[in-house]
């Protein structure tokens, strides 16, 4: 499976901090992200933040710009048919996660993140191999637990079981399939 983190982590020890802070301005700046008025939502952003390597924030700045958008805010402006690439339309189940302190709001926010780039690395593959790949992302990431808390969250259906088996045998016993 492709390991999607390792193209992302730089040699580099230059000032990351600065770096940080510097996308932390920028992402909250963008007009897409003026919802984000809600303390709670904006914390667990920067929790995710935290969690990203230095060369995965300063491609998300750069040349990948990354946006979180409220579906209610897409809805009405899009044209049938219409490819948003780089955006997370956030439907309000999820929006009601991000309010709350629960760990599983920052494995959410970087299993999105994780699903985009498997999407943009491997375009071709199938939507179930890149939920797996994005879980995968979460766990590289240090979010097993907090990924585990989210799936278990989820609706039953064949998907989260086939996700959380995954989860079990890759990130709780050691193994990678």
């Amino acid at each position: 499976m492709l390991n999607i983190i390792q193209k992302y982590f730089k040699k580099d020890r230059s000032d990351k901090n600065q770096l940080r802070l510097n996308f932390d301005a920028y992402f909250f700046s963008l007009p897409e992200h003026q919802w984000m008025t809600d303390e709670i939502v904006k914390n667990n952003f920067k929790v995710f933040f935290k969690h990203l390597p230095a060369g995965l924030i300063e491609t998300l700045m750069t040349t990948q710009p990354l946006t979180f958008v409220p579906s209610e805010q897409i809805k009405g402006q899009r044209k049938l048919g219409e490819v948003l690439s780089n955006t997370v339309v956030i439907f309000p189940e999820f929006q009601k996660l991000l309010k709350t302190n629960n760990p599983a709001a920052v494995a959410y926010l970087a299993h999105e993140l994780g699903f985009i780039l498997y999407e943009l690395e491997d375009a071709k593959s199938d939507p179930l191999m890149a939920e797996v790949g994005a879980d995968k992302f979460v766990c590289d990431l240090g979010l097993a637990d907090e990924l585990e808390k989210l799936l278990l969250m989820l609706d039953e259906t064949i998907e989260k079981r086939l996700r959380l088996t995954y989860l079990t045998i890759n990130h709780f016993t050691g193994q990678d399939l």
